[in-house]
């Protein structure tokens, strides 16, 4: 059955509420949330719908209608918490965002975010339609002027230089060998990830927790300084 709007959740487009484009911290709240637990409630439900459909069909292939039905809501109730399907899609990334992360010293002490990547993915098969929508919003928003583009390149920065640092901070300490490209280390990283999530989303079959496995193993192997050689010895100035 779909619920009516709350009293207290006046129709969106009279109130010319919009939060500010990015803003997840307003997001994370929704307008009138902190008040009501069942706004809560139903909020939570239009997010995991949304999750839902565009983990199948992608944003452009999901519509506010269908997302609003399937959480069993009137499509103005669901406007009065995201008054655009970019809100709505953003506050979908913030919660992908909030529990992508694993728990880590601030920032990485070195190569253990190798394990941190591991744990990561041994994670997607208790949330598999996350994978699926993230992968999906991400393809659709390579173009220039894509509306998540932004937000997702930046992901992808602030994650790459996360990654670049943990390996700046192993070279720093004499775990990691001295030679190693940090930035071009990272984005080696990242798509890896990147492949194996497309691959996984393919064929659900693949034992993704032991290819990451395997991949840190022989990741550490090349990376770590040998105890018999030493560190690399950088090239003498000409």
């Amino acid at each position: 059955m779909t619920e009516q709007a709350a009293p207290d959740e006046p129709d969106a487009g009279a109130s010319g509420r919009q939060a500010p484009r990015g803003a997840a911290s307003a997001r994370a709240a929704g307008p009138g949330v902190r008040s009501s637990g069942k706004g809560q409630r139903r909020r939570e439900k239009i997010l995991a719908a949304a999750i839902r459909h565009v983990a199948r069909n992608g944003g452009r292939g999901t519509s506010l209608a269908q997302i609003a039905t399937e959480a069993g809501v009137t499509q103005q109730g669901l406007l009065y918490y995201f008054p655009s399907k970019d809100e709505l899609l953003h506050a979908a990334l913030d919660i992908r965002d909030q529990r992508d992360v694993v728990p880590r010293p601030t920032p990485w002490e070195g190569l253990e975010f190798l394990d941190g990547i591991v744990e990561r993915i041994r994670r997607w098969r208790q949330e598999p339609e996350m994978v699926g929508m993230f992968t999906l919003l991400l393809v659709e928003n390579l173009g220039d002027h894509a509306p998540l583009r932004d937000r997702l390149e930046k992901r992808y920065a602030d994650v790459r230089k996360e990654y670049a640092d943990g390996v700046r901070a192993a070279q720093a300490n004499g775990t990691a060998r001295a030679g190693i490209d940090p930035d071009l280390k990272a984005i080696e990283v990242i798509a890896f990830l990147n492949g194996l999530e497309t691959s996984w989303l393919l064929n659900p079959s693949i034992p993704v927790e032991d290819v990451a496995a395997a991949w840190r193993d022989s990741q550490l192997a090349q990376m770590t300084v040998s105890p018999h050689h030493g560190p690399d010895r950088a090239a003498a100035p000409e």
